[in-house]
């Protein structure tokens, strides 16, 4: 595992819960394979006095090659109206848990993050109990990978970088600027499928230093469905295989439009619409080819690009709307990236094969 330097989880206890101490994880328990319980060792679950109030601090250390990452199983068994637990999850979420909730909650620390467990009782005694358990395991930090640059495009199919693991995965990319991810898709796609939403994280920056962790749920219909880092890092963990897909970009690419969309190429035509300023990236990621059938332009003239790459000076125009085409396009291509300066059109893509 390395030269990890464990710290202790750190336990905050305020001077009434002194009925019921705070149990610590020691160093020597975060190592691969270890499973702690708490506050009591056998797992089961523990009762509460009146006027309990103690946060813990579960913490996932990591180096730059090697790392722990914890799955905490949380058992509620509250019972008073007003006592609840509130846990403050990687990506600084918080979610509540109360006596009518789910009894048992799973929650992922990956390696270099913190998750927090307040647990609160009130001055009335109604036998509320929960219990803890820390399972962890030793990981390997993914490779760093230079973004690419020119003509080519930067896109992951997050399954890819599992290899055959449903435990731990990852790849941190590096750029001179800072990066935007934009999840491939539609919003709905992801959000009505909850298996997804604790199965892939995106860190804004490396493990070692990490300025925030999204998870697929924040990219819900009701927020934005692409965040731009502050780092010139961004690292992408996969837990399972499950089909997440994204598109990266340098910011310089996306800043020139109003609105950048990241999709993925299928064999079911689908119908897009251009407004503005606009570009629209596109990604076959299981085969090569893509068909293209211009259905109608809204706006003459018509200032409009297909570009074999990303939206950038490098990319190799294979064809441009003010020509009118009006039979389908066959792009013998993995991608493409339609551009729209002012013109409303509208298309039909899907793939070639």
């Amino acid at each position: 595992m390395g030269n990890l330097t464990f710290q202790f989880i750190t336990l905050l206890l305020v001077p009434y819960a002194s009925a019921l101490d705070c149990t610590q994880i020691w160093s020597s328990d975060i190592r691969d394979g270890n499973t702690v319980n708490f506050p009591k060792s056998d797992g089961s679950m523990q009762t509460l006095p009146g006027n309990f109030n103690c946060v813990y601090n579960i913490s996932a250390p990591t180096n730059s090659t090697n790392g722990i990452y914890a799955i905490v199983t949380l058992k509620n068994g509250l019972q008073g109206a007003n006592d609840y637990i509130l846990v403050k999850k990687i990506t600084g979420t918080q979610q509540k848990l109360v006596s009518s909730g789910n009894k048992v909650e799973t929650f992922k620390v990956i390696p270099g993050s913190q998750l927090s467990v307040q647990v609160v009782t009130k001055s009335v005694v109604m036998n509320s109990q929960f219990a803890v358990s820390v399972e962890y395991h030793g990981v390997v930090i993914g490779p760093k990978v230079q973004m690419k640059t020119g003509g080519e495009m930067n896109y992951l199919d997050v399954k890819t970088i599992n290899h055959g693991s449903d435990l731990f995965s990852s790849v941190t990319y590096v750029s001179m600027e800072h990066i935007v991810l934009t999840l491939a898709g539609t919003e709905f796609d992801y959000h009505y499928d909850s298996n997804v939403y604790d199965t892939c994280y995106f860190i804004d920056g490396t493990f070692e230093n990490q300025r925030k962790i999204y998870e697929v749920d924040d990219f819900a219909p009701d927020k934005d469905r692409d965040f731009t880092t502050i780092a010139h890092h961004l690292t992408i963990v996969s837990l399972q295989e499950k089909v997440i897909q994204v598109v990266l970009n340098p910011v310089s690419e996306v800043q020139q439009f109003d609105d950048l969309y990241a999709v993925p190429v299928t064999n079911t035509s689908e119908v897009y619409y251009t407004t503005n300023n606009d570009a629209y990236e596109f990604v076959n990621f299981d085969s090569v080819g893509i068909v293209m059938e211009v259905v109608k332009v809204i706006t003459w003239p018509c200032r409009a690009i297909v570009v074999n790459g990303p939206p950038n000076a490098e990319s190799k125009v294979l064809l441009s709307l003010d020509s009118n085409p009006t039979k389908p396009q066959i792009f013998n291509v993995k991608y493409l990236t339609v551009v729209s300066y002012g013109c409303n059109f509208e298309f039909t893509l899907r793939s070639s094969n």
